[in-house]
């Protein structure tokens, strides 16, 4: 099955811009068919962002599953010290990422990898918002590997509804973390605190 969380190149080519505010701030994101919602940044990503992004984040942010990049663009804007990576499965978001980096002028590494453990280095902050459609099977494998990709002192945080398995992700999330805090609820989204690795390396 064909969803944003596959790469899947035969489809066509509708790319559009929109304007997206964020506390007073103006970012320009361009889309396409293909990508996880095209239209705007959708709420639960907006509750994730608006969470986390006055918190201490560290010196190295990697968002998981960027899509065309909303997330770690904002991150950055607001922590322009943060080493800034994204990660993406899809070629067509990986290629919408890198052009709206440039459109709103933040330098970031944006990675095409179904694995991160490759990146080569740990980060203080991984942010996910799960690719819900992909099952259960792949998003239990990204928290995983995300968990393996966290410095000692680092943190994970996702975002995910309560109708879409919150409940089973934070037992999964246990098993991973000594930490695991519901940090928001918001219109039944969940946004999730881990940290303390049980086996990080």
């Amino acid at each position: 099955m064909n969803h944003y969380y596959t790469d899947n190149k035969d489809l066509d080519s509708d790319r559009k811009e929109f304007t997206y505010y964020f506390d007073n701030v103006v970012f320009r994101f361009t889309t396409d068919n293909g990508v996880f919602s095209k239209n705007n940044v959708d709420y639960g990503t907006y509750i994730l962002i608006r969470s986390i992004y006055r918190r201490d984040l560290g010196r190295s942010i990697l968002d998981l599953g960027s899509g065309y990049g909303p997330v770690g663009i904002i991150l950055k804007h607001f922590h322009p010290e943060a080493d800034t990576e994204m990660a993406e499965v899809n070629s067509r978001a990986v290629d919408l990422a890198i052009l709206n980096c440039k459109l709103n002028q933040t330098d970031i590494r944006v990675h095409l990898c179904d694995d991160i453990t490759t990146l080569g280095h740990p980060f203080d902050t991984i942010v996910l918002n799960p690719p819900i459609r992909a099952g259960k099977k792949v998003i239990y494998d990204l928290y995983e590997k995300s968990m393996k990709m966290l410095n000692e002192s680092g943190r994970f945080y996702i975002v995910i509804r309560k109708a879409q398995g919150a409940k089973s992700s934070i037992a999964k999330l246990e098993t991973l973390f000594d930490k695991v805090t519901v940090i928001e609820k918001d219109s039944g989204y969940y946004v999730i605190d881990c940290c303390d690795p049980i086996d990080a390396h």
